[in-house]
């Protein structure tokens, strides 16, 4: 026997599937975490030491220039979200048995670099001789989240220099080549606020 369909209920559950497919204000929220790489640096070693041959205890400024990372389509789409919170995560790599430590600054402006802006990311990084690889994330304050987006939105570059002092602790020297160097490889891992409703 076949039930006949009353075209109120129809009407109903149609506007109940249009109701779920569009921007609704009862909708789900969510968080997403989008890991951003950025490029990557290297800072050659030869030629920041005062010679080749490094004695022990012998120790050098090291950085890499100040390097505008302009924010592309994608990039910037990102942070133009809303941003619940950011991490900066920092990679060093060596190919050779120096110590120190070393500071990776983000900022806005060139001057923002070294002024103590509290927008500027900084995040400060220890290494010993016997590491190959060192990895630091550290949390983007309030402050400087609000600078990405404030970038993001004006579709400009952001500001990235690391700057630091290496060492040589011995016990014998060092002899350094072409190839030695410091690799910095970053990505920001960035949490955005997700809905399908209106705000």
């Amino acid at each position: 026997m076949r039930i006949p369909v009353r075209p109120a209920l129809v009407t109903g559950a149609l506007v109940a599937l249009v109701a779920t497919a569009c921007d609704v204000p009862f909708a789900p929220r969510w968080d997403a975490d989008w890991n951003v790489p950025l490029p990557s640096q290297k800072i050659v070693l030869l030629g920041q030491f005062p010679a080749a041959i490094v004695p022990a205890g012998t120790s050098a400024n090291v950085s890499f220039p100040v390097q505008p990372l302009e924010l592309d389509a994608s990039i910037g789409t990102i942070l133009q979200q809303e941003l619940r919170s950011a991490s900066l995560a920092l990679t060093l790599t060596k190919s050779v048995a120096i110590s120190g430590t070393d500071t990776l600054f983000v900022a806005s402006s060139r001057a923002n670099l070294s002024n103590n802006d509290p927008s500027t990311i900084v995040l400060p990084m220890a290494f010993a001789a016997a590491d190959t690889q060192v990895d630091s994330t550290r949390a983007v304050s309030a402050a400087g989240l609000a600078m990405l987006q404030t970038v993001a939105e004006a579709k400009d570059s952001l500001f990235v220099q690391l700057r630091g002092r290496a060492t040589n602790p011995g016990p014998g020297t060092i002899t350094l080549t072409a190839t030695d160097s410091i690799g910095i490889r970053l990505a920001l891992i960035a949490r955005i606020g997700v809905s399908t409703r209106k705000n």
